[in-house]
């Protein structure tokens, strides 16, 4: 192969992976605003499924939204960190969990609901 052929090529493949580097399809980008509508609802959902799945049991309430991601994929995954307070174990501070949410077109999916004792990185 030619020199110029070999650097042509090398800048060309250089120029491709840039450009996928820089698309939001499939990597994780920060919620600019964890306040909209649709980002509450979303965190509300992710709540009231997580009672649902545990029988009502404790009776969780969403207090706020500290911070969240979204990923572009077959849809948009929600990961949010939520404080809730409510149920027979909390304090009246709260507590924190982990979720994540799937959304398709006119369907949300609960992908879990855990505790953390940190916020997302």
């Amino acid at each position: 192969m030619k020199p110029i052929t070999f650097f042509v090529a090398l800048i060309t493949i250089a120029i491709v992976l840039s450009s996928i580097s820089a698309n939001p399809y499939g990597g994780w980008q920060p919620i600019k605003n964890i306040h909209t509508y649709r980002v509450q609802e979303i965190a509300k959902f992710a709540v009231a499924m997580h009672n649902r799945e545990n029988n009502f049991k404790h009776r969780l309430r969403l207090a706020s939204i500290r911070r969240g991601l979204f990923q572009v994929v077959d849809g948009v995954n929600y990961k949010l960190d939520v404080m809730v307070v409510g149920g027979n174990t909390f304090d009246s501070n709260g507590r924190m969990y982990r979720t994540e949410v799937h959304e398709r077109p006119g369907a949300l999916e609960l992908k879990f609901f855990t505790p953390i004792f940190k916020e997302l990185n």
